[in-house]
Order: structure tokens, then sequence, then C-alpha cells
């Protein structure tokens, strides 16, 4: 059986389960999944535990076919975001398809598919008996809810996940040749809710004369960004690294195309900082964004009221040398001099997670880099994501491991969105570098 059609023989069976973590109903699709890569690992020889008590089950699986060989921690996660045909998918999105050379599934990429790319490639190896090196995979449930147990659990089994080094790939390559990321920015996730009174009011009759939640915090969140997206809190870019040298050189130098950029986002233009390339500015630089609004009533038709309670959802994407704490210490304090005293408001966070730029001159980053060059036929680049994995910083403070972060996904792969899918030619060259990566001698 070729590697492909292994593959995909997997993914079709661990994409129907609905192990969304952001919605406590799905906690059987959750259970579901675990078992499933407990019955795989443990029917192809693998030692395997399963932790709980650290917010969703942990699946850690370990290969040891040579106490000589170095070990690969392999990192990924199960839990998917939400996804429903009513939201404008044009298939079942927990049912794999193809169409137009593509499979489309909720986590075909984020995480389910990539994280397999790697499972299934080790088990085909060792079937082959080619597998070079020892492997360990770690699998969590709560990845898209911030892995909020996550540094606990880490702390307290080191030795469970001890290893050489880890290969994570949870992400697109966003860019027309193979990538390892540098680093990745930090952060957290926040709740504001204010309230202007103790319920909604008839908008004639107190229209005009009494405050409104949602007006207040319009007001707020326009004092957070402005219209270009720049942050306007104070002190908030403080501490942020300039970005020049070699780094500013290499972020220039990528074969990224604003169109192609726009293309994907759907959108007409881009807020740019002067000077800054939206490599740079996505990787190296902070930002909050506005996630979510939920004020008065947005049914059809209309009820004329005065929204008493307005609540937003704010993301902080924070980099290297910014301290969470100082910035959420900050933050309170802007809101404590501009929302109005006479209303009430709380603001709630998740925990914090740091950024991190990457150690790139170790011997299995350059071994990644051939491999990766020989698979795509093209010299790979080097690129600081955007996006945040505090698994990454816990690796490489706790663990004091190297980390090789190989996104695998298509740029215009739809994570998080409708219609998520795996391009057919990246997944063919993405088995093509996972099988090389584990047959070659580390």
């Amino acid at each position: 059986m070729d590697n492909q059609r292994y593959y995909r023989e997997l993914l079709e069976e661990v994409l129907k389960f609905k192990s969304i973590s952001t919605d406590k109903q799905y906690v059987d699709g959750i259970e579901s999944a675990v078992l499933w890569f407990e019955s795989l690992f443990k029917s192809n020889g693998f030692e395997v535990v399963i932790t709980r008590g650290y917010g969703n089950p942990i699946v850690v699986a370990k290969k040891i076919i040579d106490g000589n060989l170095p070990t690969c921690l392999v990192y990924g996660h199960y839990d998917v975001q939400p996804a429903d045909l009513s939201d404008g998918w044009i298939s079942e999105p927990f049912l794999l398809t193809e169409r137009d050379g593509r499979l489309y599934g909720r986590g075909v990429v984020d995480n389910k598919g990539q994280v397999l790319i790697h499972i299934a490639t080790v088990l085909q190896l060792l079937k082959e008996n080619k597998l070079n090196q020892n492997v360990k995979f770690m699998i969590e449930g709560d990845e898209e809810t911030g892995s909020p147990l996550m540094e606990k659990f880490v702390k307290e089994n080191k030795e469970l996940l001890r290893a050489n080094y880890s290969l994570i790939s949870d992400g697109e390559m966003n860019i027309d040749a193979p990538v390892i990321e540098a680093g990745f920015r930090g952060g957290l996730n926040s709740t504001l809710t204010i309230r202007s009174a103790k319920a909604d009011q008839h908008s004639g009759i107190f229209g005009g004369a009494i405050p409104n939640s949602a007006g207040i915090m319009a007001n707020v969140l326009s004092r957070v960004v402005d219209e270009s997206g720049k942050v306007l809190v104070p002190n908030f870019f403080d501490k942020v690294d300039p970005i020049e040298g070699k780094i500013k050189e290499n972020n220039e130098s990528l074969p990224f195309n604003d169109g192609d950029y726009m293309k994907v986002a759907g959108v007409n233009y881009l807020t740019k900082v002067d000077g800054v390339d939206v490599m740079s500015q996505v990787g190296l630089l902070p930002t909050i964004q506005i996630t979510g609004l939920n004020s008065g009533y947005v049914g059809e038709g209309y009820r004329n009221s005065v929204p008493s309670i307005t609540m937003a959802k704010l993301n902080f994407r924070l980099v290297k040398s910014q301290v969470p704490d100082k910035i959420i210490e900050q933050f309170r304090k802007y809101l404590e001099e501009t929302i109005p005293s006479g209303v009430e408001w709380k603001w709630e966070t998740t925990e914090s997670y740091e950024g991190i730029k990457l150690d790139l001159n170790n011997e299995i980053v350059r071994k990644t880099d051939v491999i990766l060059s020989e698979a795509y036929g093209k010299k790979v680049v080097y690129k600081f994501s955007g996006g945040g994995l505090p698994i990454v910083t816990l690796f490489s403070q706790e663990l004091e491991m190297a980390n090789v972060l190989v996104p695998l996904g298509n740029e215009d792969c739809g994570m998080h969105s409708v219609d998520e899918n795996f391009d057919l030619r990246y997944l063919e060259k993405a088995l093509e570098f996972s099988y090389n990566f584990f047959s070659i001698s580390a």
C-alpha cells in the first residue's frame, strides 16, 4: 500500500470525530478521537500513555527502536475549530471529501491532517523496517483554546516527553517555497463586558438620555486601534525589538506577493505599517484584534431598545520582548481611564504565553533544510509566524530541546474558516519530506 493511500484512509477515519474543544457539548467527539489515536498507536506496537487532568486528554505514544539513536518528539493536536454546513461549507465538514485536486474537511490541515502525515509515515517505515530514529508523538486536545494547562503538564511530565529535538507541523507555508519557521508571536485572549443599565430600555422613552453600552463599547474600541490597524494603547510598543539587520534582509527577500496575500484573505487593501513588509508585520510586530462583538437585538425585524450589555472579544498577539503581564496591566489601566465611571465593566483574560525566536543554528535544522530542499526542489526560506504555538516556548524553555517547525499546508487552506482544504500537490510533497526525514539518520 502506498503511503498516500494509507494516509488518506487514516485521515478519513479521524476527521469524522467532532473533537471541538471550544464547545463542551462535543466532549464525546474529544473522547472518540483520543481512543482512536490510542488504538492506532497500540496496534502498531507503541507504548501509549493517556494523561488526564490537564484539560482534554493528552496522548503520548513512544516507539524506541534503538537506545543509541536520537529521539524525535512530534507534536500535534486533535482538537479542531467548530464547523457546520450552515456556515457555508460546500460539503459536510466532518466527512473527508475530494474535489478539484483538494481534500476538504475540518481539521484536514489544522491539525489532524498535518500530524497524521508524520504518523502515517512512521507507521509505514516501521512496516518497511526503515525507521532510523526513535519517535514520540504528543497529541493534545486544547490547542484551539490556548492550551491553558499545558505549561503545568510539560513541567510535571518532563521525562515522559524527553527527546533530542521536536518536529512540529502546524500551519501553512504562506510562501511559494518550503518553509522553516523562525519564531512565533505570543499572546492571550480576553473578554470585555460593559453594563450600562439593569436591563435594555425603550429607545423612544430613554434613548438619548441614558448611557448606551454599545455606544460606550464602540468608543472604547475606537481608541484601541485606529482605521489603519495601529494599536493606540499607550506604551504598547515600548519593548518591541526593532526589525533590522539580517532579520530585515531575510524578510524583505522572501518570495512573498502582497497581491496573492490579499486574494487569499479576500480584501482590497492591507493595513500596513510604513516601511515594514507584511511578513515582518505579522511575525514581528504586536497587534490587538477585535474578534467578536455582541450587543442588543440582531434578529429579524427591529426591537427598538437601548442595549444594557455589550461584550467584545479581544485577541492580543505579542512579540518576544513584550512581557504579557505588563501588557495586561497597561491595558487594564487604559480601560479604567477610558470607560465612564458610571457604568459597570469586567475584563477577563486567558493565560498568556510568550513569543519566541527559535535557535536555528543546530544540526536538526540544518538536516531539515537539506531534506526540504530536495523534496520541494526549491531553496528553504525562514520566516516568523504571526500565529502562536505556546508549546514551542515550553519545549525550548522546560525541555531544553531544539525545535524544528515545518508548516506543510497550502496558503489558501482555509484554517479556522469554511471549506478547510489540503491541496494534493502540497500533500504529496509533505509526505515525501516526512518519509525522508524519518528514514534518514539524524
